[in-house]
């Protein structure tokens, strides 16, 4: 009776009880850390929204230098601020994909949730979203703007870098268009380690698969190596995983200083 109750209370908030698994979940932190091998490493930091992975960066590194993208210039401005006077930090008011161009990006009543993407009407996580800053989910994306779009291959090219050390997407289910425009960089192993966020869950329209990303990674040698979480589509209404996927030099020198491979 007591289970059934603490059950229903979760559900409200979205949670469900099920037995703990015997699991260790990866450190990301610490595997990108330990990947890196540099204090000053050069990191592309695709969807900064209120720059949560800026402050990441720096406390996993000396002196990083960060170039982020964040097409929502409200949030743009806020980094401004919150970062003032930081010379290794270039914030580009963009956003990255396939090609150059505009395009119309929602802004969303949480911001962390604005997207390319249009948002699936009626479902559980839009109806408990638009709940907790109390609005109706038909209200949920507040604005429309037309964003402009750059490219990685043509962003390095004008900037004269040579590597992209980490590079984090957080797009909210436009992380394949933006392997699609640095298409050169992963072809050349110019790119060492990628970090991005894949929903599986059925909350934006046209959802990525796993299959969506490794189609342009795989066949360039690059190699899964790590996922933050499991979980299903049945015990959560929020599937969601962070996936670090790292270039073939990288996993190489894994491989020859990892106990795993040499017993």
């Amino acid at each position: 009776m007591i289970k059934k109750f603490v059950k229903k209370i979760l559900s409200s908030f979205g949670y469900k009880l099920s037995r703990i698994e015997s699991v260790d979940l990866p450190d990301l932190d610490e595997i990108t850390k330990s990947l890196t091998k540099k204090p000053d490493p050069i990191i592309f930091d695709v969807g900064a929204n209120k720059g949560q992975s800026i402050e990441r960066y720096k406390k996993m590194f000396k002196f990083p230098t960060i170039h982020c993208f964040e097409p929502n210039a409200d949030e743009i401005s806020n980094l401004k601020k919150k970062f003032l006077n930081d010379n290794n930090l270039v914030l580009n008011n963009l956003a990255v994909g396939e090609k150059e161009g505009t395009l119309e990006f929602n802004i969303n009543a949480i911001s962390d949730h604005s997207s390319f993407r249009k948002l699936i009407p009626n479902t559980t996580w839009i109806k408990k979203r638009s709940k907790q800053v109390n609005i109706s989910s038909e209200n949920y994306t507040s604005k429309k703007i037309n964003t402009e779009i750059i490219t990685l291959d043509d962003y390095v090219k004008k900037k004269n870098i040579e590597n992209i050390d980490i590079l984090k997407i957080d797009t909210q289910g436009f992380e394949d268009k933006v392997l699609l425009g640095a298409q050169k960089l992963i072809k050349e192993n110019k790119i060492k380690l990628i970090q991005l966020e894949l929903i599986f869950s059925e909350i934006y329209q046209d959802s990525l698969q796993i299959y969506d990303i490794e189609k342009n990674l795989i066949p360039k040698n690059f190699k899964l190596f790590s996922i933050s979480n499991g979980g299903s589509l049945d015990s959560h209404y929020v599937f969601q995983s962070e996936l670090i996927y790292v270039s073939s030099d990288v996993y190489e020198n894994f491989k020859k200083n990892s106990p795993y491979f040499n017993n």
